[in-house]
């Protein structure tokens, strides 16, 4: 066997599996373009290295492309194309530096309060349509995709229910909303039924003039005018600012921050969290729980009251 047709194969077998596999297929077909269509037992190891270092110095993406042919080459093996992967082992680590943002309560409200500079006479909806996008990205803790791939059908705000089809990993779920959100997508509701409505009920919830579903691109053009224009950046030192995804992470740590308040079990209530965001297990949803001074003060509450109950016995 070739490496072309060996890559097209396994990019097959993942995705019939329920990947989505777009990034690790781009490295897959890129790999294969370096090399064309050479026998498998020709590969050498060096040429795999060099492929997965590239040049400057060592990336997080170094890191994902030696997983995505690590993979490659196991399935091969397992298939007995190879007898041996021609993979270094084992895989580069690279130091991780990025943190999310967490946005704090009043900086939620300025960055709502941004989206009344979005009024036009050509999109007169723009205000209230990204307005309520944000929170719906914030209140239900759902992904951007997400969010903009929900059709009329999928809203549903008497049971106060949203429904998310086919999102990753070609999971789908029911996600309740609370009260203040339901309200608000009723008014939203409400104002876009003024906007034409392409596939009936199945048209897009958040639509442009057209009625057409708002683009990825376009959603993230409109929070950036809108984080800068509430002034929410990192300090210059800092290379990321913040993102429209760290809404999702700010949902997840606002959320167990109150759970600690209230007392709960947070041990107990994390998998419905994971559950609720749409993961496939616990492991998933703990790199959303960035630990913030609030939460740490929580937590630290908890742990506090725990000791002091416990010292309260032994000495009985």
């Amino acid at each position: 066997m070739t490496l072309l047709p060996a890559i097209e194969a396994y990019i097959s077998l993942r995705r019939s599996l329920g990947a989505v596999f777009t990034t690790d297929a781009r490295i897959l077909r890129s790999f294969g373009r370096r090399l064309g269509d050479i026998p498998l037992d020709t590969i050498r190891s060096e040429t795999c290295h060099a492929f997965c270092r590239g040049l400057g110095p060592p990336t997080r993406f170094w890191e994902r492309k030696h997983e995505t042919m690590r993979g490659f080459f196991a399935y091969l093996v397992g298939r007995s194309h190879l007898t041996a992967s021609p993979l270094r082992q084992p895989h580069p680590r690279v130091r991780r530096t990025f943190q999310p943002y967490i946005f704090s309560p009043v900086e939620l409200q300025r960055l709502l309060a941004a989206t009344a500079t979005l009024v036009s006479n050509r999109c007169p909806l723009a205000p209230l349509t990204f307005r309520s996008l944000l929170l719906v990205l914030y209140g239900a803790g759902l992904r951007p995709g997400e969010a903009l791939r929900l059709r009329c059908c999928d809203v549903d705000l008497r049971d106060r229910l949203l429904a998310i089809w086919d999102t990753k990993f070609f999971k789908s779920r029911l996600v309740p909303i609370g009260t203040e959100l339901t309200h608000i997508l009723k008014l939203y509701r409400y104002e876009r039924g003024s906007l034409p409505l392409p596939a009936a009920d199945r048209s897009a919830f958040f639509a442009t003039p057209t009625g057409n579903p708002i683009t990825l691109g376009k959603l993230e053009r409109v929070f950036t005018r809108l984080r800068r224009q509430a002034g929410l950046r990192r300090p210059p030192t800092e290379r990321w600012q913040p993102r429209l995804h760290d809404l999702r992470h700010t949902f997840a740590v606002h959320r167990l921050t109150a759970w600690y308040r209230a007392g709960a079990n947070v041990q107990a209530m994390l998998p419905l969290l994971a559950t609720y965001l749409g993961h496939l297990n616990v492991s998933g949803t703990q790199a959303y729980l960035t630990m913030t001074p609030e939460l740490l003060a929580e937590a630290s509450q908890r742990f506090e009251n725990y000791a002091s109950v416990v010292k309260e016995i032994s000495h009985e």
